[in-house]
Order: C-alpha cells, then structure tokens, then sequence
C-alpha cells in the first residue's frame, strides 16, 4: 500500500515501498555500533610496563602489571580464584628478570636475602640461558604459566618458604584452569584437555599439601590471607581430595570465628552442605 497515494497532484511522488523510519533506524544502528566499540575491551588496556631492578643482578628491566583499580571484580570460583573483566589478571602476578633468570610472585620479587641471592646466583643464573626479549602486548596462558614455573623453580633454588612454593603451585593450577576454559569455552570445538587437566591436578595437589604444611609452620598472614580465608580454602581443597575430616575441621574454625564475614560463614555452609551429601552418597 502506498501511504502517500493522492499527493500526485501536488507534484509529490513516493514510492510504495517507503519506510517511514528508516533514517531514525539508521540513526539507533550507528549509536548502537558507537556504544559497542566503547564497550569493547582490550587485554593490553589493563596493563602497563613497570621498570623494575633485579635485586639479583641490579639490572633494570621492564616488566608487565595490571594497572591498579582497572580490572573490575567478579565473583570468584568456589575455591577463590580471582576473577575479572576482559583480563584473568592471575598471568601477571610474576615478575621476571630477563638477564639472570629470576623469577618470583610479585609480592615476594623484592624480598630475597642475600644468602637467597648466593643460591640463585648459582643455582639458576649460573645455568640460565637469556631467550629473546618480550615485545608482545599481553601474555597468553602458555607465556604466563612458564614465568609461573620459572618463580617456582627459583623458590626452590633459594629456600624459600613453604607457603611461597605452594601458592606458586595454587597459582599454576588456577593458570592451567584458565587455559582449559579459554580452549573449551566454544562447545563446537573439540579439544583434548586431559593432560591439562592431570597437569591441574598435580599442581593443585602440591599446592594443598604446601598450604596445611605452611598452616602449622608459619604465623599469619599468609601469602597474604587471614586465618578464615586459608582455612576455608584449604576446606574446599581438601573436599577436592575427599579429605572430609581436614575439610570439617577447617570449616568448624571458620564458621565459629567472630572474624568471618557473613559471605565468608554463607559459602562454608555451603561447603559443608556439599560435604555431607558427599559422604551420604558413600
């Protein structure tokens, strides 16, 4: 139907087919094509090139961080690894020296004696072999959990505490989690991801059996968490590992704390649900 039939007289023609709204489409397209691309996000947005000195070799290098307050928080997994917004900000959690070879977890980079420096001196720098320098953008999970396995390496070349090589361990673990969900999140996809997830496994183990020596060996705060916090990840862990008795006991402490928060004693009553119906089930 031509809406406008029987303007021809006045010398105005249209066609049948006209569309009424189409400049006010038109218009709604490219505001909604606007906010799109301020919506889109880049990896290399959130992250920075911090100069740092080597307390090893005293050399400055240029490392990669997330830039502070840029990541937006979400809710973690249920044995508390972070998450975030366009950015796993765990791959840039290490810091590496790319003239001698250290490595460490960022929090513990600066923090190294000079009996530590003796052992990495020999141990890792004598034998290390400088790759090409790092030009890239961001770092892909492969990049992020070698760095993590060379801080590991060097953790145990220099003595460190338990707690650090087993939260090394944690954060490798989480890392391997991530590369799996970033293989697999295209269900269309076929990929094999066991060997991955074995290599998750073992990891993870190493980081539990770390996390309950550290426990009973060092005051808190450790590797930065409170009492509640490691009792109830070590709760999670050791549901993971069918554990119930350590994963009972951690939850106890937890929900009897006056220092839990209320989220903190919800998710323990959470866990200890799982627990029971775990040992219902046997």
């Amino acid at each position: 139907m031509n809406l406008f039939a029987g303007l021809e007289k006045f010398g105005l023609k249209a066609g049948k087919d006209v569309d009424l709204y189409q400049e006010d489409k038109k218009e709604e397209k490219e505001q909604n094509q606007a906010e799109k691309a301020v919506e889109e996000h880049k990896e290399e947005d959130f992250i920075l090139e911090k100069t740092m000195t080597c307390p090893v070799c005293d050399k400055t290098f240029k490392t990669k961080m997330v830039k502070n307050g840029k990541a937006r928080r979400m809710e973690p997994d249920i044995d508390l690894r972070p998450r975030h917004q366009y950015i796993d900000t765990l791959k840039y959690g290490v810091s590496f020296c790319p003239y001698c070879g250290y490595a460490a977890l960022n929090r513990y980079f600066t923090h190294v004696t000079s009996g530590q420096i003796k052992l990495i001196k020999e141990q890792v720098c004598k034998n290390y072999k400088a790759g090409e320098p790092d030009h890239v953008p961001v770092w892909n999970y492969d990049t992020a959990i070698e760095m993590h396995k060379m801080a590991l390496f060097v953790a145990m070349a220099k003595k460190a505490r338990v707690s650090e090589k087993a939260y090394t361990c944690l954060m490798i673990a989480w890392l391997l989690r991530g590369k799996i969900e970033e293989l697999t999140e295209d269900p269309l996809m076929e990929v094999d991801v066991s060997e991955l997830e074995k290599e998750e496994e073992e990891f993870y183990r190493e980081a539990y059996d770390g996390l309950v020596k550290a426990m009973s060996s060092e005051s808190f705060p450790i590797c930065g968490m409170d009492t509640c916090t490691m009792d109830y990840l070590l709760a999670y862990m050791a549901t993971h590992f069918k554990e119930y008795e350590v994963a009972s006991k951690c939850l106890s402490r937890v929900l009897t704390s006056p220092n839990a928060s209320r989220k903190m004693k919800d998710i323990s009553l959470e866990l200890k649900e799982e627990i029971i119906q775990q040992l219902r089930k046997k």
